[in-house]
């Protein structure tokens, strides 16, 4: 059953001097269950795909439906409902708040929930325990090592128990090893949860290792 479904995709940025076409007419679908990995060039439209899908951006036609939810006539406080409840989001560059501690940072997406501070609490601290960083809890991001940090996003990301995870390049600005323990991370929460996870990468070895590579080359997807 697809649980992500672009049709007929275009995203167009416009100024008074020039049309650029980000994606052009992309239409594929991804089942619940799926690794699947979004490949191409720099600048091919890759990040502009992945924003669209977590609805942080609308195409300029066409529809994206998520989990049977059209998009289309969203309003923005339900946009940011829907992707508090259904998203979450892994960047190249962490995204952390420097000013919070651990878990404060990994609490975030559910501030945004009816719940009592200690349920909070609670969660954080669990998804933090699965990622191996229960003894960082107290920690700031700027004590943390890169590959430390990319753990406490995946715990931010999986806090409120999504059935999707974005993910940006989640390895690029980690060494080899790093990036080997974030990539196992991954592939856990799909194979052992079932989470749907759509993953942006340079990363040929990497994508080879998932479900699925779709391809893209100047905003048209080629394979």
């Amino acid at each position: 059953m697809a649980i992500i479904t672009l049709h007929e995709v275009n995203r167009i940025y416009r100024t008074k001097e020039i049309e650029t076409h980000a994606l052009e007419n992309v239409n594929f679908s991804i089942e619940k269950g799926e690794f699947v990995s979004i490949m191409g060039p720099s600048g091919c439209g890759k990040s502009t795909l992945l924003n669209i899908i977590g609805l942080l951006d609308k195409p300029s036609s066409g529809k994206v439906t998520i989990k049977d939810v059209s998009s289309e006539n969203m309003s923005d406080s339900k946009l940011a409902q829907f992707r508090n409840a259904n998203l979450g989001f892994v960047f190249q560059s962490f995204h952390l708040i420097n000013s919070l501690n651990v878990l404060d940072n990994v609490e975030i997406p559910l501030i945004y929930r009816n719940m009592k501070a200690s349920d909070r609490r609670k969660m954080a601290a669990a998804v933090l325990e699965r990622v191996g960083l229960s003894h960082r809890m107290k920690h700031f991001p700027s004590q943390l090592s890169g590959g430390q940090c990319q753990r406490v996003a995946i715990a931010r990301a999986i806090v409120g128990n999504p059935d999707i995870i974005l993910a940006d390049e989640p390895t690029g600005n980690l060494d080899s090893r790093m990036g080997h323990e974030i990539m196992e991370i991954l592939h856990k929460l799909n194979k052992e949860d079932g989470r749907t996870i759509v993953m942006v990468t340079h990363n040929e070895a990497q994508a080879a290792l998932t479900d699925r590579i779709i391809r893209f080359f100047d905003g048209r997807q080629v394979e």
